[in-house]
């Protein structure tokens, strides 16, 4: 049909044509249809970038992806949408992107809370190696006593005498030289485990 007509006829069909799809382009309706899948597709992506992160398989956290998908709420909002359809849609997709954004936030918190501890942990370990030396304090640390204790092994004393005598020493170290705290480590003299005492100057 459209080969029998005119080329006049051809333009002008043409011209109704390309004027409908501007107009299907232009439509409020299609044109927020269009965005909300797009933005769907952005927060499925975050999602699964997201567990992906989690699970090792990426460095770093989607962050640029969470900044974009919050971009593209905002601007929708500001639209002024039109219809209760158009914003249950929208308040969908947002709660949707807000539920995946607060799980990654608290596995991501709950991450470095482990890391956090695991190093304390290690920290500890080395903070408390009688070999290495434990730091006394004006306070005598259980902690402390039981590794500096343990380190000597073939004492006689029990611990309760151990950490009075402790204690004593610490007093009159610091009482000769002014320092708050005192390094005690345990070293081994002629095949014997001894106990020596540095003052840590500030």
């Amino acid at each position: 049909m459209a080969d029998r007509l005119d080329p006049f006829a051809r333009a002008a069909l043409e011209r109704v044509r390309k004027q409908r799809e501007k107009n299907a382009s232009e439509d409020p309706a299609k044109k927020f249809d269009q965005e909300a899948r797009r933005l769907g597709d952005m927060i499925r992506r975050f999602r699964i970038d997201s567990q992906r992160f989690l699970n090792g398989d990426l460095l770093l956290p989607p962050e640029e992806q969470r900044e974009k998908i919050q971009s593209e709420v905002r601007r929708l909002r500001s639209k002024n949408m039109k219809g209760a359809a158009a914003n249950f849609r929208l308040n969908s997709l947002e709660a949707q992107f807000n539920s995946h954004n607060d799980l990654l936030g608290r596995r991501v918190r709950a991450k470095e809370k482990g890391e956090l501890r695991r190093h304390q942990e290690a920290k500890a370990k080395i903070d408390l190696d009688p070999s290495r030396g434990v730091v006394i304090g004006k306070q005598l640390e259980p902690t402390a006593v039981k590794a500096l204790y343990g380190g000597l092994q073939s004492t006689t004393m029990d611990f309760d005498r151990f950490r009075s005598y402790l204690d004593k020493q610490a007093q009159l170290i610091r009482s000769k030289t002014g320092c708050q705290e005192i390094q005690f480590r345990v070293a081994v003299e002629n095949g014997k485990m001894r106990l020596k005492a540095k003052p840590i100057r500030d």
